[in-house]
């Protein structure tokens, strides 16, 4: 009777263990092929944010209006330097003659050795050196309307936010973490979240949040920390056609081998190189569906 109970036991044992077995053998890559790549698509766009350029923010100085003119002494003429993203560098000077703003385009031709100052001829065309000694010449600017100038900053913004554009479609902290929450895992995130949305403290230095809402009476805009160092320029690219799903695997976790083109650690010359390299990315099964859990940049 005893050898007939353990006989039983052994066999119900065992069938456990191969109905365990079965249900922890991950799945076939190509049932799973198109919601991990699109995972790894989606991924670039949560790493900007995160980790990347960030949000748009607005500009808090680029067009003349922006601050005082500087008076030139040697021309007797006020101006201005900016930069207008369509058009180039531009010079505006007050003209004493026609009392109207003159514009001129700078060529990018530049010399060294001059004496600091603004010197204009008489057709519009001059140059400009700075205290450096660096001289550039510009020609005339016709016909050229300045951009207008957004103005969202006074002297009640905090200094170390600027604050995210209203044409982005992120505009509140729960907004970008809902979209990170369809790419990446809840582990992976927390660590994240930390970083990104509360501060920390390094060396005895305080680490800003990357982004918070503004708590200030003055706006209700997102507020993106200017201090920000970005981990990365360009991301990590992969090739999609060398995935495959190696060990330890699972049913509710996999890890997938893949090449990729980018930046890396050569472990054993332990120096960071550039190039074609194999990566591991982990995924996780949730209740939504597969996730990342480990970054993609």
């Amino acid at each position: 009777m005893k050898r007939f109970l353990s006989a039983v036991l052994a066999a119900a044992v065992l069938a456990a263990a191969l109905m365990t077995c079965g249900c922890s053998k991950p799945p076939e890559l190509e049932d799973v092929r198109g919601e991990l790549e699109a995972l790894i698509g989606a991924s670039a766009e949560i790493n900007d944010i995160f980790f990347g350029a960030g949000l748009p923010v607005y500009d808090r100085g680029t067009a003349s209006g922006d601050g005082s003119a500087t008076f030139d002494e040697s021309s007797g003429l006020y101006y201005w330097i900016f930069d207008d993203p369509a058009a180039g560098k531009i010079i505006k000077y007050y003209s004493t003659d026609s009392r109207e703003y003159v514009y001129g385009l700078f060529d990018g031709k530049t010399s060294e050795g001059g004496t600091p100052g603004l010197y204009v001829g008489a057709d519009g065309s001059g140059s400009f050196t700075g205290a450096d000694g660096k001289s550039e010449t510009f020609g005339p600017l016709t016909d050229y309307k300045e951009p207008e100038k957004e103005y969202v900053y006074d002297e009640n913004s905090p200094l170390y936010y600027d604050y995210v554009r209203e044409d982005c479609k992120y505009q509140t902290v729960n907004e970008i973490k809902e979209a990170a929450e369809k790419v990446y895992s809840a582990e992976y995130l927390a660590s994240v979240y930390s970083i990104i949305f509360d501060g920390y403290m390094s060396d005895d230095s305080l680490i800003y949040a990357r982004y918070m809402a503004d708590d200030s009476s003055d706006s209700d805009l997102l507020l993106e920390s200017n201090q920000f160092k970005p981990y990365f320029e360009t991301q990590t690219s992969y090739d999609l056609s060398t995935m495959k799903i190696v060990r330890p695997s699972r049913a509710d976790f996999i890890n997938v081998e893949i090449e990729a083109e980018g930046v890396y650690i050569d472990y054993e010359a332990l120096e960071k190189k550039t190039g074609r390299f194999v990566k591991t990315l982990k995924f996780v099964k949730e209740k939504a569906g597969w996730r990342l859990d480990t970054p993609t940049y």
